[in-house]
């Protein structure tokens, strides 16, 4: 007798539970997720608390390649530059996923590293953000970092939206660590305009007639990128990974986002951080990691092993959230 998608899902949901780190475990992985010194032995050509500095190197865009983006992002809603980042720099990134990865951590802990929130500071990234979102343009608090298997099959996140609402105050950023292919299952999107419309009928299992799906289907875009560029996309557009259709070479990446100054922001983004002030201090880079750890097991089921770890160390470093001043919402 073939079991019903129900019992499917049901059995599924059972094993995860069963898959959760025992408790002795977790109490172990609380503590080393505090330790600092061992996050630096665990990857010593990162760091975590250095000086600033250093950034004015890290990226190059050129003045044709941002104006050409920046009409992209305003009249499609997405943009793509090319290499941005400097390829040695993005090779150490990949060792410390590498290494949080092989440690047993979801890769999203990389970002307890000073990199990872550093990525974007560079004088020639900050002038196209502030381009895009105005003066004094602030980062949430909402990072993540992605591994997808090199096996055929495996796919990044479903089609989803960022923030559908945030208008031309938000944006995403994403930026691959190792080269993102068709055949290794790179970004999708559908630009301005069909997203809305997609994903209004998605979230309310509204049938779309046959022409719609036959438009919307011609008007995906393939965003096939080399490690160390960026590409980025509005809230409102809609996008996923790809599937793996046969490469053996896993996809990794990270993504970040921004809003604009007196933007109302939600709760899941806040606290906002300035990026021109100094780096988040540490305890701080976990609260922001485990609230997205809670969020996205919707996306990563696998990762609801770690959810009870996720949870206490949320718990324990909520208290640094009230600790930086969010400036005041739009009126």
């Amino acid at each position: 007798m073939r079991a019903s998608p129900e019992q499917l899902a049901s059995a599924f949901q059972t094993l995860l539970k069963q898959s959760e780190l025992p408790p002795e475990v977790t109490d172990k992985r609380i503590k080393q997720a505090f330790d600092i010194e061992r996050w630096r032995r665990l990857a010593p050509f990162a760091s975590i608390g250095a000086d600033g500095g250093g950034d004015e190197g890290l990226a190059r865009i050129s003045d044709v390649d941002a104006a050409r983006e920046k009409h992209r992002l305003d009249s499609e809603g997405y943009f793509r530059l090319p290499q941005v980042f400097d390829r040695a720099h993005i090779a150490r990134m990949r060792r410390t996923v590498e290494a949080v990865r092989a440690d047993g951590w979801p890769v999203a802990f990389a970002f307890v590293f000073d990199e990872f929130w550093r990525i974007a500071r560079s004088p020639q990234v900050a002038s196209f953000l502030e381009s895009a979102l105005g003066e004094g343009y602030l980062q949430n608090t909402v990072v993540w970092a992605h591994w997808v298997s090199g096996e055929r099959g495996v796919a990044g996140w479903s089609p989803h939206d960022d923030y559908r609402d945030g208008g031309e105050a938000f944006l995403s950023a994403w930026i691959p660590l190792s080269d993102a292919t068709v055949e290794n299952g790179c970004m999708f999107l559908l630009p301005a305009g069909v997203s809305r419309e997609i994903s209004n009928a998605n979230d309310t299992d509204t049938p779309l007639s046959p022409r719609v799906v036959r438009a919307a289907l011609q008007d995906v875009i393939a965003l096939p990128a080399a490690a160390g560029a960026m590409i980025g996309w509005r809230g409102d557009i809609l996008h996923w990974g790809g599937a793996n259709a046969g490469s053996a070479e896993p996809r990794l990446s990270l993504a970040i986002e921004f809003r604009s100054r007196g933007a109302r922001a939600s709760t899941f983004e806040s606290p906002l951080i300035d990026p021109r002030a100094p780096l988040p201090p540490f305890r701080l880079r976990l609260f922001a990691i485990t609230k997205a750890l809670r969020e996205y097991t919707k996306f990563e089921p696998l990762l609801l092993r770690y959810l009870p770890l996720a949870e206490r160390i949320f718990a324990e470093t909520s208290d640094t959230s009230a600790g930086v001043s969010n400036p005041p919402p739009a009126s």
